[in-house]
C-alpha cells in the first residue's frame, strides 16, 4: 500500500436486509468498518425466506490512530 492510500480499505460484505429502506441499513453496516467513500450492490438474491441478501463492495477510510 502506498503512503498516500494509508487508512483506505476495500471491502466485500454480505448483508441480509431487514424490511424497510435499504440505504440506512447499508450505511450502518459500512460504518462498522470505517467511513464509506463509495459502495455498490454487486449482487442481490431473494432468499427462500423472502428476505433480500445483498453483496456489497465498498471502499472505506479508517483514520490512523495516534498512540
Amino acid at each position: 500500500m502506498s503512503p498516500g492510500l494509508s487508512g483506505f480499505r476495500s471491502l466485500a460484505l454480505t448483508l441480509v436486509a431487514q424490511p424497510g429502506p435499504l440505504l440506512p441499513q447499508i450505511e450502518a453496516e459500512l460504518r462498522q468498518h470505517g467511513a464509506p467513500l463509495r459502495w455498490a450492490i454487486t449482487q442481490a438474491v431473494c432468499r427462500s425466506d423472502g428476505r433480500r441478501q445483498l453483496t456489497l463492495e465498498a471502499m472505506v477510510h479508517q483514520p490512523a490512530l495516534l498512540v
